[in-house]
């Protein structure tokens, strides 16, 4: 309480507004209230290191709103300072316990912008703007600052390293076997088991931004996905570049084409190729209501010259999603993507719809939780012949339905020199009229992730 009472006497003497004169000057002692007003107008006043000194003694309170008065202000400070990272961590300590504090996450947001990480800057001006009790030209400075962000991003770069435990990497139907009546009687040929296995994945990418005018600049993408196993038999390797134009649209969204290409090697062996072109749409429809969509063109390539007989073909996508913030914590929202695959040969090639569903919301101890739920419905082309549960062989027009389940809890509290944890769980299940292609699979991912 002694430094309460002696920066006070300095702030007193420091700004005769005042109104006392030096000689009149009494020790006055605050409470844990006015004393975080003193630290405020110290804050603004550049003022730092006395602001600092005091706000530390205010940590020391019984007063849980005092301390937490005190954690905005020192972040407040650090920001003022240039210490960015830990300006971030003062406000994530806040919203560990109050993650619909809207005003600590505009400051949170506000040092991300300054720290160059228009990404995360973004992400947290959204969710800011849909508390219902912001007066609105607090809203106004919001949409200015995302509107900021989005000409200032420059790049934006994401790595992560996870172990992944899969119950089922060859997609096995977990049928010990497969038979067919015959004029020699039933004849049965034994089924590939599960494959069960402890993989390592590693992802790196990003995009960077050319800016050639105010308006309009080149999207630049890379990425590397890759995942090993003990046994390289699933290994799992993709490279995709892509580059092109890209305009926004003032206070309304962004646009962009990028013709891309993608590498891939699975199981040790070189894959196939695909170059393509896609373009995607970023539009702000009200405060609340993001919608993004867009459409690809690929063709598949195969390096096998078997594979490539059969599979070789065309693949068009078209994709909607619409996102609807709920509140200052959350957002929800809905997906439908259409592809449909022209292969070789005409059985191989499909027709898909992807209905999909999804939810983020963050918790208390500023965990993050986003989950996801798809349906796939494909039709393939033309008719082939296949082997029934009943022993019989039938010629018919494969159909499939998907199920999938996908859950990840995050935490950036629980960053470590820009390391923060993730745990992820997804469950796919696929039905069909045509009894091999049925099977079920879960994957775990324990993720350490990089904040650049």
């Amino acid at each position: 309480m002694f430094k309460k009472i002696f920066i006070i006497l300095l702030v007193l003497i420091s700004f005769p507004s005042f109104g006392a004169k030096q000689n009149d000057v009494k020790k006055i002692e605050l409470n844990d209230s006015q004393a975080l007003s003193v630290a405020h107008v110290m804050i603004n006043a550049g003022d730092l290191d006395k602001a600092d000194d005091l706000l530390n003694d205010i940590l020391k309170s019984n007063d849980v709103n005092a301390r937490t008065g005190a954690l905005f202000e020192l972040g407040r400070v650090e920001m003022a300072r240039g210490n960015y990272d830990t300006a971030i961590k003062y406000f994530l300590t806040i919203l560990k316990y109050h993650p619909d504090a809207t005003f600590v996450r505009i400051e949170l947001a506000k040092t991300y912008l300054l720290d160059g990480e228009y990404n995360s800057a973004d992400f947290n001006l959204r969710l800011a703007l849909a508390d219902k009790t912001l007066p609105v030209e607090i809203q106004e400075q919001i949409k200015q600052m995302i509107n900021y962000a989005r000409y200032k991003k420059d790049w934006n770069l994401y790595a992560g390293f996870s172990i992944v435990p899969d119950s089922n990497l060859n997609y096995a139907t977990g049928r010990r076997e497969e038979c067919i009546n015959t004029m020699f009687g039933v004849l049965c040929r034994e089924l590939e088991d599960k494959s069960t296995g402890v993989g390592i994945q590693y992802n790196l990418g990003g995009d960077y931004y050319i800016k050639m005018t105010d308006h309009f600049g080149i999207k630049t993408s890379a990425s590397l996905y890759a995942l090993d196993f003990p046994n390289s038999e699933f290994d799992d390797y993709m490279v995709y570049m892509a580059a092109g134009p890209r305009y926004i649209l003032d206070g309304l969204g962004e646009f962009s084409i990028q013709p891309f290409a993608q590498l891939r090697w699975y199981g040790g062996d070189y894959y196939n190729t695909v170059p393509g072109i896609r373009s995607d749409i970023d539009i702000d429809l009200t405060k609340r209501v993001r919608l993004s969509l867009g459409a690809s063109y690929s063709k598949d390539i195969y390096r096998n010259d078997d594979l490539d007989n059969i599979l070789r073909g065309n693949e068009y996508s078209t994709y909607i999603q619409p996102r609807y913030y709920i509140n200052n914590k959350s957002f929800t929202f809905i997906g439908l993507t259409y592809t449909t695959n022209t292969a070789k040969l005409k059985s191989y090639g499909s027709d898909s719809i992807d209905y999909s569903i999804g939810y983020f919301g963050e918790l208390p101890l500023t965990l993050t939780m986003y989950t996801r739920l798809d349906l796939i419905q494909t039709k393939y082309k033309d008719a082939q012949n296949f082997i029934m549960n009943d022993y019989t062989m039938q010629k018919f027009t494969r159909r499939d339905v998907g199920y999938r389940v996908y859950l990840r809890l995050s935490s950036r509290y629980l960053e470590y020199k820009r390391l923060y944890p993730a745990f992820s769980y997804s469950y796919t299940k696929r039905e069909s009229n045509a009894p091999a292609y049925e099977f079920d699979k879960h994957r775990f991912q324990i993720e350490i992730n990089y904040r650049f």
